[in-house]
């Protein structure tokens, strides 16, 4: 079914926005009306990657302390380097949702709270990639192309409801550019809620002022612009206004913003490095994994293209936010889910006019996929990718065989470890031992203690003075680092236990295990 338009109707399509119901408006595809089972395999697709993060067991640690306390820890309590320092935890209430769904049904319980997010992520897109009268074909595609991109951001962490929300704000600004009066009040609570959440409220936000930035530009010479642009701001206030309703008030702010700020952070953690750093380090260290980030480059370059091929400004705040969330992924890898989230609307709309120029009148079914194969699809995504299983391998091996042994031998106490394992040990040792460091990170270490440790952990000059600077009793590191060599060549140190995956050293003369071989074993949480 195909019908020609003409010329005024192409052009008043073309703006992508007709505020005047009375005006002709193309009868609008809707993939939640007429493709669920895309939709359906779409969240499939979006949570079939499952992994313990290296945060997840303080996140639930952390929810279960609250739960039984009805406190939020202020306080560090679990390092020997920063005890007592302040922690400034503005995911409180994302680890309370873990906790609760952990003690519940266990790892089942972390994948359907996923499942939830994930869905809501992915209905949101569905709606927002509607609303820009993109032809039928090309909704579905990039609506299951944005989940793939998704599928390995997806995991077991606060930023769950970062995902979610931005989807709801990316989505009500689409309504709003595409069509005017979308209902924006929403969004207030919404805000309140997130920012106890966390800290990606600033996102949010951020992506709300440049909408009204271009918004207000365009308003210059377009009424219709001018009062959405007033209707985003007010809300925009209010959204930035409901943020200050935490246990931490203005104070969240000032936490979060040192989050995002401190250059030692890209230093030590794998997500805040630079995106071209990570795929040249993944492609040195094992090639395989460059395949997640497959799906989210060809949508930067889709996008590129297609608003090139097709530069209308009619969207131009969504495509001014999705431009910068771009850019963001490259200065951290990070950002790369926010930056696909992003631009998924407009690249439908601009994929659109640059492959199919002349608008046509779409039927609302037929030339669908069969739904029977997508039901079928979704299903073998959801097995294949372990979404019904109760077990939950981690991201990367950790060092099980490291703590069996000290747990055999009584060994407790001061433990300088490798930074991802922190949050493992405060777990499974934390009743009887500490740790140096951890993945909360700048939330309570000190930017001089972190210092210390990436000297440390890359062997820069003066490693060596870390083992002397602060009461270790034990170093738990990778066999491989460069931490490791700087205390094999310690005399004070001796090696109790090697395997695969991690050495232990101790300072007095303990039992020793000879080292294990064979290949580095899967470790599945807790």
């Amino acid at each position: 079914m195909h019908l020609s338009l003409s010329r005024s109707d192409e052009r008043r399509w073309d703006r992508g926005v007709s505020r005047d119901p009375k005006e002709f408006e193309l009868p609008r595809y809707s993939l939640l009306s007429a493709s669920r089972w895309t939709v359906v395999l779409s969240i499939a697709l979006a949570t079939a990657d499952n992994f313990a993060d290296p945060d997840l067991w303080m996140h639930i640690l952390t929810g279960q302390t609250i739960l039984r306390t009805g406190h939020i820890p202020r306080f560090d309590i679990y390092s020997y380097s920063a005890a007592g320092m302040p922690w400034h935890n503005h995911e409180w209430l994302a680890q309370v949702a873990l906790a609760v769904s952990y003690a519940h049904l266990g790892v089942f319980g972390l994948k359907l709270l996923k499942l939830l997010c994930a869905s809501i992520t992915i209905l949101a897109l569905a709606i927002g990639i509607s609303a820009t009268h993109a032809s039928s074909r090309i909704q579905r595609l990039t609506l299951i192309v944005t989940a793939v991109a998704l599928a390995t951001q997806m995991q077991f962490r606060p930023q769950l409801f970062t995902f979610m929300m931005l989807s709801v704000v990316m989505t009500l600004i689409a309504i709003e550019v595409y069509r005017g009066g979308a209902r924006l009040w929403p969004l207030i609570p919404m805000f309140a809620l997130w920012a106890n959440l966390h800290g990606g409220y600033t996102i949010g936000l951020g992506a709300m002022i440049v909408a009204v930035a271009i918004l207000f530009i365009q308003g210059l010479g377009d009424t219709g612009r001018a009062t959405s642009a007033r209707r985003l701001g007010l809300v925009t206030l209010g959204c930035a206004g409901a943020t200050i309703l935490n246990p931490f008030g203005v104070g969240l702010w000032t936490g979060v913003a040192h989050s995002v700020s401190d250059p030692l952070i890209r230093q030590i953690v794998v997500d805040w490095v630079p995106l071209p750093n990570t795929l040249l380090s993944v492609w040195r260290e094992s090639k395989p994994e460059l395949l997640q980030y497959v799906a989210p480059i060809l949508l930067f370059a889709g996008f590129i293209a297609a608003v090139a091929m097709a530069p209308d400004l009619g969207d131009a705040a969504l495509i001014a936010v999705a431009t910068i969330f771009i850019a963001s992924a490259l200065y951290a890898a990070r950002n790369v889910a926010l930056a696909v989230i992003a631009l998924a609307i407009p690249l439908a709309r601009h994929a659109t006019l640059a492959l199919e120029p002349t608008p046509a009148i779409q039927p609302t079914v037929g030339n669908e996929p069969p739904p029977a194969l997508l039901a079928i699809s979704a299903l073998l995504v959801a097995l294949v990718g372990g979404t019904f299983s109760n077990r939950l391998k981690t991201w990367k091996p950790v060092p099980t065989g490291a703590v069996a042994f000290m747990e055999r031998h009584g060994l407790h106490g001061n433990i300088l470890n490798q930074f991802e394992w922190g949050e493992y040990l405060i777990w499974h040792v934390g009743n009887d031992s500490r740790v140096f460091i951890d993945g909360r990170c700048e939330l309570v270490y000190p930017d001089k203690l972190i210092r210390r440790y990436a000297i440390f952990f890359f062997g820069l000059e003066g490693a060596d003075g870390v083992l002397d600077a602060f009461p270790h009793d034990f170093v738990l590191i990778g066999p491989h680092t460069k931490a490791y060599d700087v205390v094999d060549k310690d005399s004070r140190w001796q090696l109790i236990y090697r395997d695969k995956t991690a050495a232990l050293f101790a300072r007095a003369a303990l039992p020793v295990e000879a080292p294990t071989g064979g290949k580095v074993a899967d470790s599945y949480f807790p």
